[in-house]
């Protein structure tokens, strides 16, 4: 009797397995949208990829494939429409995944993994998008190779090389902002590359890529010590639409800096706080803002109960271990600590698209009013040093309170604040606090990611104002067809026949048991009880 249990048992399992649900359409319809974006931009000209000579292999004038795009300063009506289009598309597959993750929990996260790699493989092979940055970190890695100092010296130095001309004469004298882990990986890359520029540039897109991947091998840990589901904490983290569009497509080296973060994070919960730091520290010697996940550590180091003369000891000591590790590998890659001193160098250029700019828009509008003439310059002084006033003062009430808020969470609203309210605002800052958040988001809290997620894609696509140019000098007939079109392609991907969201996927409990994580994430989310 017991065997016959066993076998049906056993029997119903395998069907159960069976029948869990596929996530293919998912796949095809995010890769779909993703090679709908990659074509417009590079049919966009400069509006959206270089269009120097020799830029990328295809997609730009004179590369080796011969592609050549649109000459036009102005982006045609035809490209806006595929990359917005395309952009709105993919955000829309992805709030349905996410939908049918957060209503069915359990799903395997090698499952989704999949899913994230066909919808980033458009990305991988694209030109440099929506930035050039990218240029200036191969610049800055050749100077680096032939032992200039990147801090004394910008890319100018170079010459009348690829490296430097690429990068553009804005950075030509600006020293480089990156810490030493990002410029000695920088370096190398250029060495393995044989100093050649695309494959340089090939070779930090997959450094990028390599950031991406150490977020999504690090969220599941730090989702199930949340109680959250690490499927949909992956999808949310590392497979939202701007960290495809910006930090793959883009190339930008947050992702290696945000990777390394929360891999910190996790491996702080999982090993304890010393591995946690110096991967936290490594982070920031990317970018600076991840030496707030050292502070983090150092403050909670002893645990929620933790006095506080042992708290500021621990988060010494954590700043001590920190300072350590970036000192070792600033003397091993002979970079040195000039970086300390070029932290402003991106708020060289305004992005025009900011809070604080808005903020100064109003404040000198108003003043304007009451009959006092003012430069809205001298007011965007004002509101950019109020910003991060606010923030500095907000986030150190946040990490202050993080043992009662929860730790993820008040560094994660920290360095969304950080972004949100600096004077310059790109659109890829928002994954520091977006990832940070994904695995403590419920159900308010991943509405407002979503939010800023898809805002910030289409913001971060191009300039504003250029796109708005170029809309007006096609007339108002191409500019309603466009419109059109991007609207019916995002109605399209919203009603695609996938899996309903409040229908159960078989399979899921049954076929495979839920984790308690993942059975708690489901209650929460549906009950909307947090944040």
């Amino acid at each position: 009797m017991l065997v016959r249990l066993k076998q049906r048992v056993a029997a119903e399992l395998v069907r159960q397995a069976a029948e869990a649900p596929s996530l293919r359409r998912y796949a095809i319809a995010g890769l779909a949208a993703g090679m709908i974006v990659v074509a417009g931009a590079m049919a966009g000209g400069p509006s959206f990829v270089s269009h120097l000579p020799g830029a990328w292999y295809f997609g730009t004038p004179g590369g080796p494939l011969g592609f050549v795009a649109s000459g036009s300063v102005r982006a045609p009506a035809i490209s806006i429409f595929a990359v917005y289009g395309g952009l709105l598309a993919l955000c829309a597959v992805w709030w349905r995944l996410l939908s049918a993750l957060w209503h069915n929990p359990g799903m395997r996260v090698s499952a989704v993994a999949k899913v994230l790699v066909v919808w980033a493989l458009p990305f991988v092979l694209a030109p440099p998008l929506f930035s050039r940055d990218v240029y200036s970190y191969a610049g800055q890695g050749a100077m680096v190779s032939f032992h200039i100092d990147p801090y004394a010296y910008g890319t100018g130095v170079l010459g009348a090389t690829r490296f430097n001309l690429l990068a553009g004469p804005l950075w030509a004298n600006t020293p480089s902002p990156y810490g030493p882990t990002f410029l000695s990986l920088d370096g190398l890359v250029t060495q393995l590359s044989g100093h050649q520029v695309l494959a340089d540039l090939f070779l930090l897109r997959l450094l990028a890529v390599a950031g991406v991947v150490l977020m999504a091998v690090a969220l599941p840990t730090l989702a199930r010590s949340a109680g959250r589901d690490p499927a949909a904490v992956v999808v949310l983290g590392a497979g939202s639409p701007i960290v495809l569009a910006t930090l793959i497509g883009g190339a930008h080296n947050d992702g290696l800096m945000v990777g390394l973060l929360v891999a910190g994070l996790a491996a702080w919960k999982r090993f304890g706080p010393v591995p946690g730091i110096v991967l936290c520290a490594l982070a920031a010697g990317v970018k600076a803002p991840a030496m707030l996940g050292v502070v983090l550590i150092g403050w909670n180091w002893d645990g929620a109960r933790a006095r506080l003369p042992g708290r500021f000891v621990r988060t010494l000591e954590a700043l001590g271990i920190g300072a350590a590790t970036l000192a070792a590998l600033s003397a091993a890659s002979g970079v040195g600590w000039g970086w300390v001193l070029s932290l402003t160098a991106p708020d060289k250029v305004s992005t025009g698209v900011t809070p604080v700019d808005a903020a100064a828009h109003v404040l000198a509008g108003a003043l304007h009013l009451v009959g006092v003439p003012i430069a809205l310059s001298s007011v965007r002084t004002v509101t950019s040093v109020t910003g991060v006033a606010v923030a500095v003062a907000a986030g150190t009430w946040l990490l202050w309170r993080s043992p009662r808020l929860g730790d993820l969470w008040a560094l994660g609203a920290t360095l969304l604040l950080l972004a949100l309210l600096s004077p310059v605002l790109w659109a890829w800052y928002l994954t520091w606090g977006l990832v940070v958040l994904a695995p403590v988001a419920g159900a308010r809290l991943r509405r407002v990611l979503v939010g800023l997620a898809v805002v910030e894609t289409l913001i971060g696509a191009s300039s504003v104002l250029g796109i708005l140019r170029s809309l007006r000098h096609d007339g108002a007939l191409s500019d309603a067809m466009a419109v059109v079109a991007i609207m019916a392609l995002t109605i399209a991907a919203l009603c695609a026949p996938f899996e309903a969201r409040r229908i159960r996927w078989p399979g899921l409990r049954a076929g495979r048991p839920v984790t308690q994580a993942a059975t708690v994430s489901a209650g929460s989310a549906r009950a909307g009880d947090d944040r």
